[in-house]
């Protein structure tokens, strides 16, 4: 018998020894990767690491991934409060166990659970089941693995992201913004205090019920760290007259329309870290609010605004959409920043840049400003007026849609979208064939987020002698390489800023010069097709702002203009910006040539001359072809020929002379334009010297015309016109070989065309003819 004691004796041993051996081996099993696996909340972080805006996560809690380290203020507190010894034990606090049993049998219910931060950190893994003795013990197996595999601070941080409080509140992260509108490390010892104690009683965070026992629960936490030399008398009683919060705080509403953008975009990522400056968009946001309520009453309900410092191209204000109200009509959710819209006038900047840099144009150089058509497209100036012909610089800053369309006809669109894509537009769907001509006055879609990058990259070339990557914006940390290709030179970027810094501001801010504080700004409108889009982009040496307004839906409205709409909004969000400048001049990046004063082309003849600057990387060949040199009888001041001089009385003398067409829009706003001065009447001209005297202006060479009806049934008419040098010139009309008649001082016909090709011919008292060929479509 006693040989079979010892033997199940140690057979018992054996057993007791192998299951406390596996239960030492469990202990390293490895945790579940990962211990939570809840849906989290999106988060944007300002550049303070300040919220911005948040959005619920799938489950509808506000669960807020960790992004700051636990201040001593909270753990202190939490250990205190919740777990005296945990720094000590290995998960479990024996002491704690028989303290809670005797508790519980004293007062004959459960009033103590004896849990410790890492058993509760434990439960809440296993998803809070039903507490049975079951439950209880792979409760503490998990915990003694918890404290095995990881650290102390990394069991507090879990606990601290995952604790209930309050209502669909998890975790203190969240807690610190919902209840007190602050980040973690901002808090103060009684806001950790209560943080503390409330995953204890999380049902207690509900505005006006039992918020006194949280209160005595804090003050109480607040004692003990007293008591223990924590907190400093002074610091305990002020800590004690701060208040229980009454209700929930909002969460911070700004730049949400990029946040619900990012997290489409990285659907893993769950907080976003931006350069966003909350200050100065908190002052935007009251400027877009004033601005709204204006544009609403005009029926112009949408507007989008986003500022970008041109150094590092990262984001400092993101307002994707400040509707006019939140009716769903509005659409208030949708992020019309990013979207693409009708580019208006917005890209004649990148073109003009571009000229330059090819040597097509000098900032002097004449563009005609007449009627125009290429085939059956026909573009018009917005105030529907002509003036000849313009400066290359003067059509940039006046916007003139005409000589922007001469201008893209001779650099070719095919390379200026090639150009467009290299810069960044990302929008730009078609070939370049289906947007033509079109490309320069709106046919392009762009967005805002693209056209104000657009702008900064050109600020930044403007300042760099090097080129540069053409980028995107940021909206986080990036880093910028600085070597690259751009395809606009550092000189012909200065040169066009510099140009668009003379256009004139609207309203009051017109007076900027007044005034000698006043930044300097290149800026540019624009307005689509149909007024259904104002654009407004302005852009200094630090600091781009690009403005939208218009509609969601694209309806149109009469005041629905770059500058009527979107350009106050410019220039009052430029006002709250202190320290703006300008880009230094880059003299090595330009160089200067001499050019005619008249016309802007090399000069030819004696033209009067001046220096203009170009791209030091032009070459500019174009010599003047508006300059004429004849002979005149110094006498009379009439032309004549040096066969014709029996007194001695011919001398050269050189004319600016332009084409009939242009000049007779040109001396209208230029009364000292003359033309060339008439024949002797005693010597005969030579007929070649004569074809200059007059131009057909509409229709031009191959364009289709397209005739409508009117409202009786009655098919229109084509007015056909023509211009002359002499006031008193005469023009014999002839259509189709039929004879139509003579105008004099005003050339214009009338006539009702039939359906298909046709030949104008025009006949001068000098017998001098020009013509062209045409056709009409219905």
């Amino acid at each position: 018998m006693l040989r079979l004691s010892r033997l199940i004796n140690k057979r018992w041993l054996i057993v007791v020894a192998t299951l406390v051996a596996v239960f030492g081996l469990s202990l390293g099993w490895p945790l579940p990767q990962p211990l939570f696996n809840q849906p989290l909340s999106r988060l944007l972080l300002d550049q303070n690491g300040q919220l911005l805006s948040a959005r619920i996560a799938t489950d509808q809690q506000w669960r807020f991934q960790s992004v700051s380290p636990l201040p001593e203020a909270y753990t202190t507190s939490l250990i205190q409060f919740e777990d005296k010894r945990f720094m000590s034990h290995p998960g479990v606090d024996p002491l704690a166990i028989i303290r809670a049993f005797y508790l519980n049998l004293k007062s004959g219910r459960i009033v103590s659970g004896g849990s410790t931060i890492t058993m509760q950190l434990a439960r809440m893994v296993e998803g809070n089941r039903a507490r049975t003795w079951w439950q209880k013990l792979q409760e503490l197996h998990l915990a003694l693995r918890l404290e095995m595999q990881l650290s102390k601070q990394q069991i507090l941080s879990l606990y601290a992201a995952n604790a209930p409080m309050g209502g669909n509140t998890v975790g203190i992260e969240a807690a610190a913004w919902r209840y007190f509108g602050r980040r973690l490390t901002e808090l103060s010892w009684a806001e950790s205090a209560l943080l503390a104690v409330l995953p204890n009683s999380p049902s207690a965070m509900h505005l006006a019920r039992s918020r006194e026992q949280l209160r005595h629960k804090r003050d109480f936490l607040l004692h003990k760290l007293w008591q223990k030399g924590v907190l400093s008398e002074q610091d305990y009683r002020l800590s004690l007259l701060e208040p229980i919060p009454d209700k929930p705080q909002p969460w911070p509403a700004l730049a949400g329309h990029l946040l619900d953008r990012l997290s489409q975009e990285f659907p893993g990522q769950a907080v976003f870290h931006t350069e966003i400056d909350r200050r100065l968009t908190r002052k935007i946001e009251f400027i877009l609010q004033q601005h709204s309520q204006r544009l609403g009453a005009l029926g112009i309900n949408n507007l989008a605004l986003i500022v970008v410092d041109n150094a590092t191209l990262q984001v400092k204000a993101y307002f994707g959409n400040t509707p006019f109200s939140q009716r769903p009509e509005f659409a208030p959710y949708v992020d019309i920043a990013s979207q693409p819209r009708s580019s208006g006038s917005t890209l004649k900047p990148f073109l003009y840049a571009s000229m330059l840099d090819s040597g097509d144009i000098t900032p002097r150089m004449l563009i005609p400003d007449i009627p125009t058509a290429y085939g059956s497209y026909q573009p018009t100036n917005y105030d529907e007026s002509y003036r000849g012909a313009v400066s290359a610089r003067l059509a940039l800053t006046a916007s003139l849609n005409i000589p922007s369309v001469r201008m893209l006809d001779q650099y070719s669109y095919q390379a200026f979208y090639d150009q467009l894509k290299q810069m960044g537009f990302s929008h730009l769907f078609r070939t370049p064939d289906e947007y033509g001509l079109s490309l320069i006055l709106g046919g392009a879609e762009v967005s805002l987020v693209d056209l104000t990058a657009a702008y900064a990259n050109l600020s930044r070339q403007a300042q760099r002698a090097k080129p540069i990557v053409q980028l995107p914006v940021r909206y986080g940390e990036a880093v910028l390489p600085e070597a690259g290709h751009s395809p606009i030179s550092q000189g012909a970027a200065w040169l066009t800023l510099d140009a668009l810094s003379d256009v004139t501001r609207p309203g009051l801010h017109s007076m900027h010069r007044l005034f000698a504080g006043s930044a300097k700004v290149a800026w540019k409108t624009g307005t689509s097709y149909g007024l259904r889009d104002g654009w407004a982009i302005g852009t200094t040496r630090d600091i781009t702002v690009g403005v939208w307004t218009g509609n969601a839906n694209g309806e149109g409205r009469q005041l629905l203009t770059g500058t009527r709409a979107a350009a106050p909004i410019l220039f009052d969000t430029l006002n709250i910006m202190p320290g703006l400048s300008w880009p230094q001049t880059p003299d090595a990046a330009l160089k200067p040539i001499q050019v005619c004063r008249d016309n802007g082309y090399l000069p030819k003849f004696d033209c009067s001359r001046q220096s203009v600057l170009i791209p030091a990387g032009a070459r500019f060949e174009k010599i003047s072809p508006h300059h004429v040199q004849v002979t005149v009888d110094r006498k009379t001041g009439l032309r004549t020929s040096r066969e014709c001089d029996q007194t001695g009385s011919v001398v050269s003398k050189t004319f600016f002379q332009l084409p009939p067409s242009q000049a007779f829009y040109y001396r209208i706003a230029h009364p000292g334009y003359t033309p060339l001065p008439g024949f002797n009447s005693a010597c005969s001209p030579d007929r070649r010297m004569l074809g200059g005297n007059f131009e057909i202006t509409y229709p031009a060479p191959g364009q289709v015309i397209s005739v409508p009806r009117y409202l009786n049934g009655l098919q229109g008419e084509v007015v056909l016109r023509a211009s002359t040098n002499r006031e008193s010139a005469r023009l014999f009309w002839h259509l189709d070989k039929h004879y139509l008649g003579e105008t004099r001082t005003f050339h214009e016909f009338s006539v009702a065309l039939d359906e298909g090709p046709h030949q104008l011919r025009l006949v001068d008292e000098q017998g001098v003819w020009q013509q062209v060929r045409f056709s009409v479509v219905r």
